[in-house]
């Protein structure tokens, strides 16, 4: 039973990894480097090497070394877990974004805007497919290496925070980007991308729960209790606490519902005791029976 459970468990993250991973390659293949869209990070990197270069090479290709060399920098400086947690979706990164723009050389064109009139909607566009696969990667353990590789050795060795490090690292690129380019809007576009690209990524990570976190003081704690069981089917987690004011030794109830549940909750607490104290946190994420898997059955 517990095998079965954590194959299914394996075969649902390798899918939701390879989504990820897939979705984020087509916003690169598909809109990014086909319209010269400078972002931060190795793709926004291998746009601008490739605008460079005297000569014709792939993008992806241009990523996929770029990535390889910091593997191997990953590797010495951050060790042989970072590196294996990272070299899956590192490759797999540039290769399905190649095999994206080889399929859009022998499709008929699926995509035609106009990068003077339509550059808000590919930036939007691309900007939410890219949150969205890089958020389905990292939610299931995966990274696309990059840059992350750069911003976890500048936490190691320097101590330089993550945020601090994406802003710096991400700033020069976009800027040199715009430079390259010759663009101020470029770095604009670039730096809008990376507002709404990280809006989604937080909330595929942290929003993709619709869950409460209800706090409940009452003095008819076990009734409570037993409608919440009955009623809603969630665990409760009881807390000894004491009124500041009063000083009355006090049960806290904690119940971890989502939204809709917690309606019924309100209700079920109204009725039972109509002087029960609640308040509601929304929960960034939850993870356990109930939630991010079934209850086994007590056969």
């Amino acid at each position: 039973m517990v095998k079965n459970i954590v194959n299914k468990q394996s075969i649902k993250e390798f899918l939701m990894i390879n989504l990820g991973v897939f979705l984020a390659a087509l916003s690169f293949a598909l809109f990014l480097d086909k319209y010269n869209v400078v972002i931060g990070g190795v793709s926004g990197l291998g746009i601008i090497i490739k605008h460079i270069l005297w000569f014709e090479v792939s993008t992806p290709l241009i990523v996929l070394i770029i990535n390889i060399l910091l593997l191997m920098l990953s590797l010495i400086l951050l060790g042989k877990s970072f590196f294996l947690k990272t070299i899956y979706g590192s490759v797999m990164f540039p290769v399905y974004a190649w095999l994206v723009e080889l399929a859009m050389r022998h499709l008929p064109e699926m995509v035609s805007l106009s990068k003077e009139n339509d550059y808000f909607l590919i930036i939007t566009i691309s900007a939410v497919l890219m949150g969205v696969g890089l958020g389905l990667a990292m939610k299931y353990g995966a990274s696309t290496g990059g840059v992350d590789i750069i911003q976890f050795a500048l936490l190691k060795y320097l101590k330089i925070p993550l945020s601090l490090s994406i802003i710096i690292i991400d700033g020069i690129v976009i800027l040199y980007g715009a430079i390259e380019f010759q663009s101020l809007a470029t770095a604009l576009y670039g730096l809008v991308f990376m507002f709404i690209s990280g809006y989604f990524i937080d909330n595929i990570i942290f929003g993709g729960f619709n869950v409460r976190s209800a706090h409940i003081i009452t003095s008819k704690p076990e009734e409570i209790k037993k409608r919440i069981f009955e009623v809603l089917g969630r665990g409760v987690t009881e807390v000894y606490a004491r009124g500041g004011y009063s000083g009355h030794d006090k049960i806290m109830l904690i119940c971890v519902l989502t939204t809709r549940e917690y309606y019924q909750l309100r209700s079920l607490v109204q009725e039972i005791d109509d002087r029960a104290f609640i308040y509601v946190n929304k929960a960034a994420e939850v993870r356990g029976e109930g939630f991010t898997y079934e209850s086994e059955s007590s056969d």
